[in-house]
């Protein structure tokens, strides 16, 4: 008759059960540094990509990149970063000084140039910008304000105040706007009311916006004492935004 197995003792079970959590811990110790590891390289990418950005032709302030997705190291290795938003207090985009900027960018390349392959900017420019490039395409001087959700172009026409109350609207990548309303002096008046050479003034009127490759107007309007321009982009590479 063969001899039963003995059971393991109680000590023995406890030296197995130590081993075992040993085991359990060395990963999720492991676990816990590549995921900080993970966080910290992507931290340090954005800070280096915002302060590249800020070095180039781009006057940035207040600027912050997040590129979200993990973990970031495999999306480096291969390639693209998935998903990058971003904000600046004040940008120079297209030619303008924007403000209160929003990105919102889908597969990023992570080599140069940075392909963007989709993505969307918001952003707000002072009616006062549009003065000097709609008064040389008018060839007379041209303010600009806001009233409620109108553009307001304020100017004098043979010595006389005239003040037209504008929609802007998207036109290609151009500003367009109709008119709403016309004062002149203290009289309301139409544009038919108009002499054809003053008419001319307040009508056809259109901003063109310097925009790269790839980078469309999609959406413009008033709030706030602000133009609020929204612009959508495909296969954009970073480096000629940053030009624009």
């Amino acid at each position: 008759m063969r001899n039963a197995q003995a059971a393991p003792s109680a000590g023995t079970y406890c030296g197995r059960m130590k081993r075992w959590w040993w085991v359990v811990g060395g990963v999720v110790a492991l676990v816990l540094v590549l995921v900080v590891v993970d966080r910290v390289t992507v931290r340090i990418a954005e800070g280096t990509a915002v302060r590249s950005m800020e070095q180039g032709d781009v006057e940035l302030t207040d600027a912050n990149l997040d590129i979200l997705g993990f973990p970031f190291l495999t999306q480096v290795a291969a390639g693209e970063l998935g998903h990058v938003t971003g904000s600046a207090a004040t940008a120079t985009f297209g030619g303008y000084t924007v403000t209160d900027l929003r990105l919102d960018a889908r597969d990023v390349g992570t080599s140069d140039p940075y392909v963007v392959q989709s993505g969307t900017a918001t952003g707000l420019l002072a009616p006062s910008s549009l003065d000097a490039v709609v008064s040389e395409a008018v060839g007379e001087p041209v303010a600009f304000s806001t009233d409620g959700d109108l553009l307001v172009a304020s100017m004098e026409v043979l010595g006389v105040p005239l003040s037209a109350k504008l929609t802007p609207r998207v036109d290609g990548n151009t500003i367009a706007v109709d008119v709403s309303a016309l004062t002149l002096g203290p009289a309301t008046v139409t544009v038919s009311d108009l002499p054809p050479s003053i008419a001319r003034l307040v009508t056809n009127l259109t901003v063109p916006l310097d925009l790269p490759e790839g980078v469309t107007l999609t959406s413009v309007g008033v709030t706030d004492g602000a133009i609020r321009v929204e612009l959508a982009g495909k296969d954009v590479a970073l480096a000629d935004l940053a030009v624009s």
